[in-house]
């Protein structure tokens, strides 16, 4: 699409804008996640790799968090997917230096050393553990429960992307969940959904990867996520 075609179409979408204002300015605005500020006691953060919820990778289940008891429309998980989020994960935290990544191996060796002991383990009990053993006053944990790409070009998608993961604070000293942010999206055109107007700008009227999403979804759910 070249500059000229560009240009007409985002006067197009100002024009909507105004229209789609006038229309919906007595409709109630979904209320943004409110910041949480951490507690400064926790001053080391070991976080955890994402971890696919769906691996009978089944379309359209409904999964519960073990953590914070929401219920995700899931589907299939990318084999990429818990290595992506969890190297954006990395980039965004990569220059704060109380938060530290576990390796995928050292969190097996704990699991199977509870399991050794005879133990039942919660997900919440595992991330206490880990933070115990390792010396640390809080978990980060995250879940994925859709990671499904893009089929079709930019302008033209016959299957959109759709994703679906979540993010948990656990505190190590009484296994209290501090924390839950969430993205759960599957793209719609602007026909089908007029008030997804502001993602559509940013987004330059494309079908965007499941990646693309997925990252933007990731950053925004950590901006809630305040820490002095």
């Amino acid at each position: 699409m070249n500059t000229d075609m560009r240009q007409l179409r985002k006067r197009v979408i100002l024009f909507l804008v105004f229209a789609i204002c006038c229309l919906t300015a007595c409709q109630s605005q979904k209320a943004a996640p409110k910041p949480v500020h951490v507690p400064p006691d926790l001053e080391k953060i070991l976080v955890v790799s994402f971890r696919d919820m769906n691996e009978d990778k089944a379309d359209r289940v409904s999964i519960r968090c073990p953590l914070s008891g929401k219920i995700f429309v899931a589907g299939p998980v990318a084999e990429r997917a818990e290595a992506f989020l969890t190297g954006q994960l990395k980039e965004i935290l990569k220059d704060r230096r109380d938060f530290k990544f576990i390796s995928p191996q050292k969190v097996w060796d704990i699991h199977a050393n509870l399991l050794d002991r005879g133990e039942e383990v919660s997900e919440r009990k595992f991330l206490v553990e880990i933070g115990r053993q390792l010396g640390a006053e809080g978990v980060i944990a995250g879940h994925i429960y859709r990671f499904q790409e893009r089929v079709g070009g930019k302008y033209s998608a016959e299957s959109p992307a759709s994703v679906a993961f979540d993010l948990h604070l656990v505190r190590v000293a009484d296994g209290q969940v501090l924390w839950t942010g969430y993205f759960d999206e599957t793209q719609k055109a602007l026909t089908d959904d007029l008030f997804q107007l502001g993602t559509f700008l940013k987004r330059d009227g494309q079908w965007v990867t499941a990646e693309v999403m997925a990252a933007a979804g990731l950053k925004n759910v950590f901006e809630a996520f305040k820490k002095p």
